[in-house]
């Protein structure tokens, strides 16, 4: 592609997230315009992260994405003509994500990367691991943040619909110079950078009060949200607009003006999101059912083979998965289940033997839950 065509595209991409959303955007120490080899980091607040922070920078630093993402063929045209992109898989090394990192830093090139992996599921901050210390160590170069508020409660990850101009904040700083890296232990790292990329979206607006005035905000809750509040029932809950019903309980919770939950003891994804992981254990007492579509996915170049739609059974007795197409019905061991992953909104992916799985699911969240928890219990 030519590079008129990409600086085409680029504005027309840019044009349409400030349309999209309202940005606010502080540069505070950080030059948009250098051309050197930095880490850019963020927290991984909704799936348009990387794209809007990119979008601001004359030179934007590559980012590093869940390889998953360009299963997806518009995607993949985005991730690779676009904003190039470096695929990698969640919690693999990968020695040529790290060739490419390589290359990419000796040609003055920066690198994008966000440590938590997954954008936020319920709004706050998830877990990062240690090796990003080790990978800002090894290249000693500076390390610049992109600290976003405001971008979960515009466009949640489970959502079906964006806020209309929802505000999101952007704070660019140098988090660490390059040369001082040496001064500072790994454990310093990795504490100054976890306690950086902290966030909470609904704690933020309960004390900012920035008007939301979502449209259709509740829609596609219910295939993260699985237990109902009130009367702990679970795969019982629906949405409309900006509603949460439960089939037992009527209508329940709905979101307000700033995006925040009324109508329950608490008014965040967070908490309620504690409460379901809790009730885990009795809901594994009986078989768990849900259904969807099923893919193979080939890692070299990550084509899909649609392998139709399929209902499935989650036994925690057995610690099986079992999958029931037209053709056939396979069993997974759970225990042999490796590389768990939830990807974009609805999309469960995991190894199994010597083959890579992807499935389009109804209910992605008590899947993912069900099974994280059915392996660290054993």
């Amino acid at each position: 592609m030519n590079k008129l065509k990409i600086y085409i595209i680029r504005q027309l991409v840019k044009l349409f997230y400030r349309i999209k959303f309202k940005l606010r955007v502080n540069f505070n120490d950080f030059n948009p315009k250098r051309k050197d080899a930095y880490f850019l980091i963020g927290n991984h607040s909704f799936l348009h992260d990387g794209l809007i922070h990119a979008m601001f920078l004359k030179k934007y630093p590559f980012p590093i994405i869940n390889s998953f993402m360009f299963t997806n063929e518009k995607m993949k045209y985005i991730l690779t003509k676009v904003i190039y992109s470096i695929p990698k898989r969640k919690g693999q090394i990968d020695i040529s994500t790290l060739r490419e990192i390589i290359r990419i830093i000796k040609n003055d090139r920066g690198i994008m990367l966000f440590p938590e992996g997954n954008s936020s599921f319920f709004g706050k901050e998830s877990d990062i691991p240690f090796s990003t210390v080790k990978l800002f160590k090894k290249f000693k170069i500076d390390v610049v943040i992109c600290k976003t508020n405001g971008a979960y409660l515009t466009s949640a990850r489970w959502g079906k619909k964006a806020t209309r101009r929802g505000l999101i904040e952007m704070n660019y700083y140098t988090l660490f110079k390059g040369d001082e890296l040496a001064e500072y232990s790994d454990k310093e790292i990795y504490e100054k950078t976890k306690s950086a990329l902290t966030f909470n979206d609904f704690a933020w607006n309960r004390e900012e009060k920035h008007l939301y005035n979502p449209n259709k905000r509740a829609l596609g809750l219910e295939t993260y949200m699985y237990v109902c509040p009130k009367c702990l029932s679970h795969q019982t809950l629906s949405t409309k607009d900006n509603r949460i019903f439960c089939d037992k309980c009527g209508e329940i919770a709905h979101f307000n003006a700033y995006s925040l939950l009324s109508g329950l003891e608490f008014d965040n994804l967070i908490e309620w999101d504690k409460l379901q992981k809790a009730r885990l254990p009795k809901i594994l007492k009986n078989i768990i059912y849900t259904s969807g579509s099923m893919f193979k996915v080939d890692v070299k170049d990550y084509s899909t083979e649609d392998m139709g739609y399929v209902d499935m059974e989650l036994n925690s007795f057995s610690n099986n998965l079992f999958i029931q197409n037209r053709d056939q019905e396979s069993k997974f061991d759970l225990s042999k289940i490796e590389g768990l992953t939830l990807t974009r909104k609805k999309e469960i992916s995991f190894d199994y033997k010597k083959s890579t799985y992807l499935f389009k699911l109804e209910d992605p969240m008590l899947i993912y839950d069900s099974i994280n928890f059915l392996k660290e219990d054993k």
